[in-house]
């Protein structure tokens, strides 16, 4: 049966489920959905999701994606400056994502240096708003990861098949570091069917035969605009071929109508909706699914990150030859110290009494 609305089943059964949002945004750019400026604030975010019980939002800033030369452009460092005193409020917890720029900066000098001086939780590319395509900036995009790889942090990635952030460069830059965790924001954004399974059937693919450490988010899987039965699709494609494991809730929060906290109950509705519909014979089943794709994921990914294991300097091999330089060092060292205190011995006053000299 086609759903036409989520009002038909059961409106806002997921605002008690505790949610962690990954993809929210401050800043400006222009919005090409949209035909328009956009200007977002953090307030906008916890105007959205509070009250749909969201804990914790990953928070990158767009004025780091725009192109160069844009009226909202800024650069790595400046557009860093926006994001790194981010707060949320006693309720909602912002976690920030560093914005970067590969092909614009020709380097990772910039953030490696915000980096070191800040905490961040992940880094974040989007090389269809820096008009960065990734084919054509393989390279510098690997340095990114490589980095990322090192200190830690998971990469995200805007995902469509639009010549510049296509799903199949994106894995196979993930597959040169199987490790580190790559998440492709949703999926495919507006691919047709036959383009979308086909992504999904390749990041089903890298990930079991263990090549790499894809996740997805599922930001505009919605039932907006007629697309209830294409995103219900697509929905069980995920949960059947990639699993539940590496599924995540993301919303794009507050751009269009994630910027309305009704829709936005809305969106989280028909999320629970489908994978419950998926599961309907093993509700318990369903339940770990949703608790892990609401939440449990993005935790571990983002926050306890056991998939990282910190890379210390090496100490250096002790050889024989060292060893035996060491005890050399001590032989000496000894005989030193034996001699100095065989004089000061010497050139000391006997005073026992049967030595002092009574005048």
């Amino acid at each position: 049966m086609k759903i036409q609305s989520v009002k038909m089943y059961s409106p806002s059964f997921t605002s008690d489920r505790r949610k962690f949002d990954v993809q929210g945004h401050i800043g400006s750019h222009f919005d090409g959905l949209w035909n328009r400026e956009a200007h977002y604030s953090a307030q906008n975010i916890i105007d959205t999701v509070e009250t749909n019980n969201v804990k914790k939002v990953l928070v990158s800033t767009v004025s780091g994606l725009n192109p160069k030369g844009s009226n909202f452009f800024k650069s790595e460092l400046n557009a860093a400056d926006e994001i790194i005193n981010l707060k949320g409020n006693d309720k909602v917890t912002f976690y920030p994502l560093l914005s970067c720029q590969p092909g614009i900066s020709q380097n990772t000098d910039t953030v490696k240096g915000l980096i070191e001086k800040h905490k961040f939780y992940g880094l974040k590319f989007h090389p269809t708003m820096t008009d960065m395509p990734v084919e054509d900036n393989f390279e510098i995009y690997s340095d990114y990861l490589k980095l990322a790889e090192q200190k830690g942090l998971p990469c995200v990635f805007h995902s469509a098949t639009d010549g510049k952030s296509n799903p199949a460069q994106i894995i196979k830059l993930a597959e040169k570091y199987p490790k580190l965790p790559v998440v492709l924001y949703h999926v495919d954004l507006m691919s047709k069917p036959e383009q979308m399974s086909k992504t999904i059937d390749s990041i089903a693919s890298s990930v079991h035969s263990g090549k790499s450490n894809l996740f997805v988010d599922v930001s505009w899987l919605t039932d907006f605009d007629g697309k209830a039965e294409e995103s219900k699709n697509i929905f069980r494609q995920l949960l059947e071929k990639v699993g539940a494991d590496r599924i995540l809730f993301g919303s794009d929060t507050p751009i269009g109508e994630m910027g309305d906290k009704n829709k936005y109950g809305q969106f989280t509705d028909f999320v629970e909706y489908n994978v419950k519909e998926f599961y309907k014979n093993t509700p318990d089943e369903a339940e770990k699914a949703l608790n892990k794709i609401f939440y449990d994921n993005a935790e571990e990914i983002f926050i306890n990150k056991q998939w990282y294991t910190p890379v210390y300097k090496k100490a250096k091999k002790i050889t024989g030859k060292t060893i035996a330089l060491i005890a050399a060092g001590v032989i000496v060292a000894a005989a030193v110290i034996a001699k100095v205190m065989d004089a000061h011995n010497k050139k000391k006053v006997d005073n026992r009494p049967s030595c002092i000299k009574h005048v």
